[in-house]
């Protein structure tokens, strides 16, 4: 038995040697300091902008700062790709998709065309605060304003001897990974998928696919279990078992140490041959280099913010340096406490809002409500807000209705099963998770704007819903969802 997938660590921490540890940040620093030219330190006139990472907040922002102004843009990225969709990597797994290229939303030559250098393949090894300089690997670059937008890697929990994955282990953190797991995939016959989060989920669905015996295992008690309720997730969990996934939850996985020896994993008294295994086990923000260069981190784990997206130290704001994507932290627009954001669409908006303060522009970031949908094989599913589990925790108050409905008229054809639950705190819309065969995107942007707006339980009785029958019900399922929240707001009131 090796490596022990219960218990909690962190991967990519970087290691300093006996003789570094012993150095203070300041004397690294000024020692990066003094290697810069003068010429580059003396250069007032040149507005230069270095931005750590190449990810989706990373490239947004540096196209919409050329947008918007002449600066010297330089992006830093130790992927060997760039302004790709993450998103895409189940779908090409499971050959929806013909190619991890057509992924490439925008090619190095793009960003040449728009007199953005990027640098691909190159690890920030510091960032001097008081010198204004990062260095990498490779040089070292001055700069007058700093975005870091390092993302998030891949969370591992494991016990082990070694400090990397045996061979025939995989996560998902980058396109290479994804290109690197697909070649795998050619010769696989059977696969584990550790994780039963929105990835481990699509990724199983789309594997089955390809006729690959899939077994999706989790030690949570139910899939989704951040951001589903126990029984929205066993539609999903019946979803995936009717695909031909073996799903396992509540139990801690076990592989070998010489996993590419006996090709086995371990669960409890069971073990399971497989020839590959994916960790889609979450992630936690990539904070190692703001965290070493003095740079706040929250209780939530990533770097600590403004409004403005601006970074503190020591409680004080640097109005030079900026942090935005999955290593920074947000407020939960119903709780009001600090949390992070894995979503895409988060770090886009990220990026406008940092560009438009880097250029001039005044721009704020407010609270997230996060909608999310991800979809296994026919089964759309997703949810924005508040979940009973995360009320129970915070110990908020919330009364729920469900509703299960069709997605067309009971007479036309191709009509689908739709699910839709619906949370309420001091009698305004605070969740919802929905799950069905069509239409979940569109309903989830709606219910996200409704919660923003603080819609009440009231508001949403005397709500007025369109109606033809190759889209709709006459009576729209959402509707018997609020009337039993009601209901059971009546009987709580009640008691």
């Amino acid at each position: 038995m090796g490596s022990d997938f219960s218990i909690k660590g962190a991967p990519g921490e970087s290691s300093r040697t006996a003789g570094e540890s012993s150095r203070t940040v300041g004397e690294i620093q000024e020692e990066v300091f003094r290697k810069v030219p003068a010429q580059a330190r003396t250069e007032k006139n040149l507005t230069r902008v270095v931005i750590i990472g190449g990810g989706a907040c990373g490239m947004a922002a540096a196209t919409k700062i050329r947008r918007q102004s002449d600066f010297d843009i330089t992006v830093l990225s130790w992927d060997s790709h760039t302004a790709y969709s993450h998103c895409g990597i189940p779908f090409v797994l499971g050959r929806e998709i013909e190619s991890f290229e057509k992924l490439i939303v925008k090619t190095p030559s793009f960003f040449r065309e728009k007199n953005i250098d990027v640098k691909l393949n190159e690890k920030v090894m510091s960032i001097n605060l008081t010198g204004q300089v990062v260095q990498t690997g490779q040089g070292v670059y001055p700069f007058n304003k700093l975005v870091i937008a390092t993302g998030s890697l891949p969370f591992i929990s494991r016990e082990s001897q070694a400090n990397i994955l045996p061979y025939g282990i995989f996560t998902l953190r980058s396109l290479a990974d994804g290109m690197l797991f697909g070649k795998a995939l050619e010769t696989a016959q059977t696969v584990c998928i550790v994780g039963g989060g929105t990835i481990g989920i699509e990724c199983a669905s789309e594997l089955t696919k390809r006729g690959i015996r899939t077994i999706l295992i989790t030690r949570s008690k139910d899939l989704l279990s951040r951001q589903f309720d126990s029984d929205m997730s066993a539609i999903v969990r019946a979803q995936l078992e009717a695909l031909g996934v073996k799903v396992i939850t509540g139990e801690p996985v076990i592989l070998p140490e010489n996993f590419w020896k006996q090709r086995t994993v371990f669960v409890k008294d069971r073990y399971f041959p497989a020839d590959l295994v994916l960790l889609a086990t979450g992630v936690m923000p990539e904070t190692c280099l703001a965290r070493e260069a003095g740079l706040d981190i929250g209780k939530a784990g990533g770097i600590v913010v403004n409004e403005m997206l601006q970074v503190k130290a020591e409680g004080e704001v640097l109005p030079h340096v900026y942090a935005g994507g999955e290593c920074a932290e947000v407020t939960d627009l119903v709780t009001g406490e600090i949390r992070l954001s894995q979503l895409g669409t988060t770090a886009r908006r990220m990026a406008d809002v940092i560009g438009n303060n880097i250029t001039g522009k005044y721009s704020t970031f407010g609270p997230l409500a996060d909608p999310w949908v991800a979809v296994a094989g026919d089964l759309q599913f997703g949810g924005v807000g508040l979940t009973s589990g995360q009320a129970e925790k915070k110990r908020i108050k919330v009364v729920t209705g469900f509703s299960h409905g069709r997605t067309r008229a009971s007479y036309y054809p191709g009509r689908k099963d739709l699910y839709i639950k619906l949370l309420f705190k001091d009698n305004c819309l605070a969740g919802a998770q929905l799950a069905g065969g069509e239409g979940i995107k569109e309903r989830i942007d709606a219910l996200s704007l409704a919660i923003r707006k603080k819609t009440t339980i009231r508001d949403l009785l005397s709500l007025e819903t369109c109606y033809a029958p190759p889209v709709s019900m006459l009576v729209d399922p959402l509707v018997p969802a609020v009337k039993a929240a009601a209901r059971n707001m009546r009987e709580t009131k009640t008691n």
